[in-house]
């Protein structure tokens, strides 16, 4: 089938903005963009105040971790807890999510966090979860999503005591070979829609010896790294104990700064560290609204002035790509100081063709003939827009998810006028919640969740 789209505008990092395209989709490709209206037998969308953008690529998430800790860490209050937030409460609580929940109500919860995304605009994903949680690969497929699945390898657990002291554990199985029997079951090649990688989760919490296994596991088979780096100061500390460096030059010394790893993060790292990143090729990806939420700024001015290659993430706080990017944007003018940091043509540029090819991935992210036709389009005929003096400033600056008209991947449409075409919207959200809602009343029995957290909660 033939399709033919007629924005009103139509950006990419390349080519800017242009009016008056268009752009015609077929076999899951972009056929063409013209000027002249096409003479064609073929099926048509016109949306004269409608923007189109390649699709969002959301390049760190924990799909799972956006409903499983929706509310329990915000806000959160001094003596709450004991320790760092991920490992007195994120971890702990997905220990129990990862020991009760069934492969069903694991692909429940991740597909209703796929969901939020899909209608935020985002058409690709990296997601980064426990082995055990591979039913997200099935249901981000099911949805008509991209996404690059990087289960988690660990050669030590990382836990916390009362006093908040990390503790490190020899862990009983790394992930590395089930990680492995994913890619064979699912991975579907350099050029496919599902695709699977690895994801040591830290520099602290695998040896060496396993990060070159899995360096040498991903060269091979063509596929992408992700991992955790300079993300907290127990990371860093620890890399740094046990081997008299920090995490990025101790990740330079084994290969994993190059193209096809992505960092997540690089929160605590320093200027001469982001420039290292730069010059070895590998990408970062930055989550502005997790780190918002614990009352820091993450360092978007400083990444952007090393030059290096910058994603998007929203780190399983949400999955709303939308909200995510205007955040980075006003992070970035906070922090330099102007008006025009990290402005819309840049950080559209970095949820697209920047991640693209931070994925290994020429053929996404521009609207291009041979491009993948992964696309998104925005209504802005809404007041909140109007009148329309810049498009790209307007969406950035007033956008919402709620104004999404189009979305399609491999040029399938999976979101048109707003409703969600791929799955049925509300029984995707009642199923999510059970499952979810089970794990809260397990982990509160437990007494996995801090005292002064569950207090508030429903089962307080």
């Amino acid at each position: 089938m033939t399709l033919v789209i007629e924005p009103g505008w139509a950006w990419d990092a390349e080519h800017g903005l242009r009016r008056g395209v268009h752009v015609i989709v077929r076999d899951g490709v972009i056929a063409d963009v013209v000027t002249d209206r096409p003479t064609l037998d073929a099926e048509r969308i016109a949306a004269p105040d409608a923007l189109l953008l390649p699709g969002l690529i959301n390049l760190h998430n924990h799909a799972l971790s956006a409903p499983l800790f929706r509310g329990l860490a915000d806000d959160i209050a001094p003596g709450d807890l004991p320790g760092h937030i991920v490992y007195s409460l994120l971890m702990p609580l997905g220990d129990v999510a990862a020991a009760t929940m069934t492969e069903e109500e694991i692909g429940d919860a991740a597909e209703m966090a796929l969901l939020e995304g899909l209608r935020s605009g985002m058409t690709g994903l990296l997601d980064v979860y426990r082995v055990a949680q591979w039913p997200f690969i099935e249901r981000a497929k099911r949805l008509g999503l991209r996404s690059w699945s990087c289960p988690y390898t660990f050669s030590e657990t990382i836990g916390m005591t009362e006093e908040g002291k990390a503790t490190y554990t020899k862990a009983r199985e790394t992930g590395f070979e089930a990680t492995l029997a994913l890619f064979d079951r699912f991975d579907e090649g350099a050029r496919g829609v599902t695709r699977v990688g690895f994801g040591p989760h830290g520099p602290d919490s695998n040896t060496p010896e396993l990060l070159r296994r899995i360096d040498a596991a991903a060269r091979e088979r063509q596929t992408i790294v992700s991992i955790h780096a300079a993300q907290n100061p127990i990371e860093i500390a620890r890399v740094k104990e046990l081997f008299g460096v920090g995490s990025i030059d101790h990740l330079r010394s084994l290969g994993l700064l190059r193209p096809g790893v992505v960092l997540a993060h690089g929160m605590f790292a320093t200027d001469e560290e982001f420039s290292t990143i730069a010059q070895h090729g590998a990408a970062l990806a930055s989550c502005p609204l997790a780190f918002a939420r614990s009352g820091r700024f993450v360092p978007l001015a400083r990444m952007e002035k090393a030059g290096l290659r910058l994603g998007i993430g929203t780190d399983g706080v949400t999955l709303d790509m939308v909200q995510e990017i205007r955040t980075a944007s006003i992070f970035a003018k906070v922090q330099s100081n102007t008006p025009h940091g990290l402005a819309a043509p840049r950080i559209l540029r970095a949820a697209t063709r920047d991640s693209a090819l931070a994925l290994q991935r020429d053929d996404l992210g521009l609207i291009a003939r041979g491009q993948r036709a992964d696309l998104v389009m925005f209504d802005l005929s809404s007041s909140r827009y109007q009148p329309v003096w810049d498009p790209l400033k307007a969406l950035l600056t007033n956008g919402s998810a709620a104004d999404l008209m189009l979305s399609m991947v491999e040029g399938r449409v999976l979101l048109r006028e707003g409703q969600v075409l791929s799955a049925d919207a509300a029984a995707v959200i009642r199923r999510g919640r059970a499952a979810i809602t089970r794990v809260w009343e397990e982990a509160a029995r437990r007494g996995a969740i801090p005292a002064g957290i569950a207090a508030r909660g429903p089962f307080g």
